[in-house]
């Protein structure tokens, strides 16, 4: 009967209203052609049934698809805050509701939310999982084709997977940790087509924000983060060209399917956004779930310690047997620049600055009598470091490009010249470096006073740590807090309590111009006005720059003009501020012996004016890569008293 007819039929009784609520429904519902809709929701309830006898909803698989985690009450939620992930409206916080739900989108073959496809192509590696364990019937839920998502993974031409780490980059807050990212490696790809691989990638939404804010916010969860995939030649042009870091990559072994299980939950997670936060839920801890997704039994995520720094991603991974293959070093261009450079006599340095800087032409300096290999060698570091400096933005590309290109060509004239040395690998990798967290136990005598002293430290590394795996010359030293208890007294108290002490003393030569500088904000014992005590809590806030030099491989010398600020009601208005300067040294006598000397000079003129002097001296002593002893000796001067400090202490990383 037409359905017009049956309308007119129906307009007298109760059946008009429910004809036009359910003829639009009839007509809409997206059921496969092989199934009604009471089969379908028969063999939704059978699929459901069998997900829980097998328990789907509690597994780990499961669980890293969705990236749930413990709460703080003990259930279980989700770290992403998007609620386009979800298909159940309680799906955060209930993994057998999303399980449902996810496999009751199934059965649609519209569009999901603001995605161009079914759920079954949204949500593909939970669609492929759960297919694998509950084997659906396809006459009775169809799969759809996924057009997108096979072209997309075809471009990719997956074989393999690299966890990339680029070295640590003081200069930046974002990146002073280091970096981790995950290179996918088309199958036969060699040394020389790598750079045309895929990167996956996963980074804050910062915006504009630096400073204060950008560090509050990414400490608190002010930003959303998110994941991408481009051209692995751009984040090497980022890292390695721009910022000089050097890049190493661990090849993986993971198979086809398990490369697959991750792709395509990067795939699901396009557009879908995660607070991100520094210390946490940052670019570490994001590749090691997708790890986990690729092979749940790693459980590389779940073996974290409440903060996840990149280093100790490496040692995770590394840590796993079989898992790494091999280990390559991508020396930076600022590294390449500097091992070329120390090959050649200081002669031979100032000639490729001439050059560089045109202060001496090509043609004049091919008519010097010089022995073939050296003058070819001279060329070459003349066109690096002109190309340092266009990298760095310090010389323009229309004056810096037909130099490289003219420097190149003579280059190649000297037929009987070799290539340069390879730089070498480093003898220790970054995870072969010591533990970022740090325990120290010790005995402190302060003037006349003994006490035992505690020290914690959650991260990273200082000046005088052993180097290996870390940036030579750099500090980060976060949330370091100390107790001492007085043996005579019988009392426990705060020592000291550093929020942040960062340092970067990088050295100068004929081809590198950086400053150095340092920033500490902290609570510390000082020499106070109008107390009888030898020694009182004051916060301190200071820093400063200048220049720092390496007349020899094992020794560095640095000198700084530094502000300080100290805030204490001891003093007049409650603070007091000033300007000085410090110097010092950093030895390296042995291989696993580090010596520091240091003094510095505040002169306070506001509120109570006084001249504040400080000396030091501190070595540290390796006794296997996770253990080390201290002894410092310091003696600060102020207000016609002196404070003398003498430490010996056990540290373990860990």
């Amino acid at each position: 009967m037409p359905i017009t007819l049956r309308l007119q039929r129906a307009v007298s009784s109760r059946a008009w209203l429910t004809s036009l609520i359910v003829l639009p429904l009839f007509f809409c519902a997206p059921f496969p052609a092989t199934a009604s809709a009471p089969e379908n929701a028969a063999y939704l309830s059978e699929l459901i049934a069998e997900a829980s006898r097998l328990q789907l909803a509690q597994t780990p698989q499961w669980r890293y698809l969705l990236h749930y985690k413990k709460s703080l009450l003990g259930g279980l939620e989700s770290e992403s805050d998007d609620p386009a992930f979800f298909t159940a409206g309680t799906g955060k916080h209930d993994p057998q509701a999303e399980l449902e739900a996810t496999l009751r989108s199934f059965f649609s073959a519209q569009n999901w939310g603001q995605k161009d496809e079914p759920a079954q192509c949204a949500f593909i590696a939970r669609y492929e999982w759960l297919n694998a364990q509950l084997h659906f019937d396809p006459q009775r839920l169809a799969p759809l084709p996924c057009p997108a998502f096979d072209k997309w993974y075809a471009g990719i031409n997956p074989g393999g997977l690299t966890l990339v780490f680029p070295s640590a980059y003081i200069n930046n807050p974002s990146s002073m940790f280091g970096h981790t990212l995950l290179r996918v490696d088309a199958p036969e790809q060699n040394e020389n087509t790598r750079l045309l691989s895929y990167a996956i990638n996963y980074g804050a939404e910062t915006g504009r924000d630096n400073g204060i804010a950008f560090a509050i916010k990414g400490i608190f969860g002010g930003y959303y983060g998110g994941l991408g995939i481009g051209p692995y030649y751009k984040k090497v042009r980022e890292y390695s060209d721009f910022e000089s870091r050097d890049i190493w990559e661990y090849q993986l072994a993971f198979s086809q399917d398990e490369i697959r299980r991750l792709l395509a939950h990067v795939w699901e997670l396009r557009g879908v956004r995660f607070k991100y936060y520094f210390f946490d839920e940052n670019c570490s801890y994001m590749i090691l779930v997708l790890l986990d997704v690729a092979r749940p039994d790693l459980a590389l995520s779940d073996q974290l310690r409440g903060w996840v720094i990149p280093s100790d991603t490496l040692r995770l991974v590394s840590g796993k047997p079989g898992l790494v293959k091999e280990v390559v070093y991508r020396p930076a261009v600022g590294t390449r620049l500097a091992w070329l450079a120390a090959s050649l006599p200081d002669d031979a340095q100032n000639k490729a600055l001439a050059l560089a800087n045109g202060e001496q032409s090509i043609v004049d300096f091919l008519e010097e009598p010089r022995e073939p290999q050296q003058q070819a060698d001279i060329l070459l570091l003349a066109h690096d470091y002109v190309r340092y400096e266009f990298l760095a933005q310090r010389r323009d590309k229309a004056v810096a490009a037909p130099l490289s290109l003219k420097l190149l060509k003579a280059r190649s004239r000297i037929a009987e010249a070799r290539p340069p040395t390879p730089v070498p690998r480093p003898v220790a990798t970054p995870e072969q470096g010591h533990a970022t967290g740090m325990i120290q136990a010790g005995l402190l005598r302060e003037n006349n006073d003994d006490y035992l002293q505690l020290r914690l430290r959650p991260a990273y590394h200082d000046l005088l740590d052993n180097d290996d795996g870390y940036v030579p010359g750099a500090q980060i030293d976060f949330l370091n807090i100390a107790a001492r208890y007085n043996t005579a007294r019988e009392k426990l108290e705060l020592d000291a309590f550093t929020l942040v002490d960062i340092v970067s003393l990088t050295p100068r030569s004929r081809f590198f111009h950086p400053i150095s500088w340092r920033v500490q904000a902290s609570w510390q014992r000082r020499l106070l006005p109008n107390t009888n005590s030898p020694s009182s809590l004051a916060f301190t806030l200071d820093g400063g720059g200048g220049l720092a030099l390496r007349p020899s491989d094992n020794l560095l010398l640095f000198a700084l003009l530094d502000a300080a600020l100290l805030v204490n009601d001891s003093f007049k208005y409650d603070f007091s501020a000033g300007l000085g300067a410090e110097t010092g040294l950093l030895l390296q006598i042995t291989p696993r012996w580090k010596l520091r000397l240091h003094a510095q000079h505040i002169s306070f003129r506001s509120s109570n004016p006084y001249s504040y002097n400080n000396f030091s001296v501190s070595q540290r002593l390796v006794i296997s890569p996770q253990h080390a002893l201290n002894l410092e000796w310091s003696l600060q001067r102020a207000f016609g008293r002196r404070l003398e400090n003498w430490m010996l202490a056990w540290r373990w990383y860990l």
